[in-house]
């Protein structure tokens, strides 16, 4: 632990150790294609490829924060762990970070407006993908079965998976 802030030291992690925490304690859980992580012992900043093709043409040296997460009831601030993880972007030579909230899950992004972040505009109206009654990534069913095709998980998982109308995400963007 930082001995001013009460924050716990960051520094790499491994693939391993941040899935194991966002299986834990991140609705989404785990994140295949982790680029790199930030973090310690009480959360991480996973970062991977923009998922928006269109948006990482156009903006070359773009990352993308994908996951954040905190252990339940962490007494320091998101923001120190954010900061610690745009250094290191940085320190990579990367040009800009983008990230989305999710108001789905009652996030609405004032981290990153706390932190420095730009509002970015939003994503269009989107289909959340309910597994079992749980919400589950589009990513996580690409990485399972090489497509996100409404069509084919259904073929997939029958009356298993449900989907859900979901408000359109803000995008926040950090230029470095």
């Amino acid at each position: 632990m930082d001995s001013f802030s009460k924050t716990p030291i960051c520094r790499l992690l491994t693939a391993e150790e941040s899935n194991r925490m966002l299986e834990q304690w991140h609705y989404l859980g785990a994140v295949q294609g982790i680029l790199f992580s930030v973090g310690h012992d009480e959360g991480c900043c996973v970062f991977t490829n923009c998922r928006s093709r269109v948006y990482e043409k156009k903006h070359p040296g773009v990352v993308e924060l994908s996951r954040m997460v905190g252990m339940p009831n962490h007494t320091w601030a998101m923001s120190s762990l954010m900061a610690q993880a745009v250094r290191e972007c940085k320190k990579r030579c990367y040009k800009e970070i983008i990230t989305y909230a999710d108001p789905w899950n009652n996030n609405t992004g004032k981290v990153y407006l706390a932190a420095g972040w730009a509002p970015a505009g939003a994503t269009g109206k989107d289909m959340v993908y309910m597994l079992d009654g749980e919400r589950i990534a589009r990513r996580t069913l690409y990485d399972r079965h090489g497509t996100q095709s409404r069509k084919k998980m259904k073929e997939i998982y029958g009356e298993r998976l449900q989907f859900e109308v979901a408000p359109p995400k803000p995008i926040f963007k950090k230029a470095l």
